[in-house]
């Protein structure tokens, strides 16, 4: 049974549907600051009244580029571990199954680690901020 037109087909409407809905949102967001922008200050102290918290709620949080930068820094670490594993320290060229299973432990297991460090990073970061 083969799947892969089925599964080049699916990828393809899923990226054709996740940026229309990223076009969408980001049409709505751009509408909801011009109503922002057009309003009189009256209105939007009256807003403030009735929910002190919508600035907090406007305003985008300084610190969350902080988790996809640790992630990335990471899987690019992890991917470096992998690279040295392959050519330096196990090259596996000759040396039979011991080191074929070595080199897929390395390839899979290196950045999921590493991005796993790197998120505990992020939130050490955070949690120290």
């Amino acid at each position: 049974m083969d799947l892969t037109a089925v599964l080049i087909v699916a990828t393809v409407f899923y990226f054709i549907y996740a940026i229309w809905t990223r076009m969408a949102t980001k049409k709505e967001r751009l509408r909801f600051l011009e109503t922002l922008a057009s309003m009189s200050p009256d209105s939007l102290s009256a807003l403030k009244e009735i929910n002190p918290q919508w600035e907090m709620n406007v305003k985008k949080d300084p610190k969350s580029n902080i988790r996809p930068a640790c992630l990335l820094i990471g899987l690019g670490v992890g991917l470096l571990v992998v690279w040295l594993g392959l050519t330096v320290w196990f090259p596996g060229s000759g040396f039979g199954s011991t080191h074929d299973a070595v080199n897929g432990f390395l390839m899979l297991a290196s950045p999921l680690f590493f991005g796993g460090l790197g998120l505990l990073v992020a939130y050490l970061i955070e949690r120290k901020n």
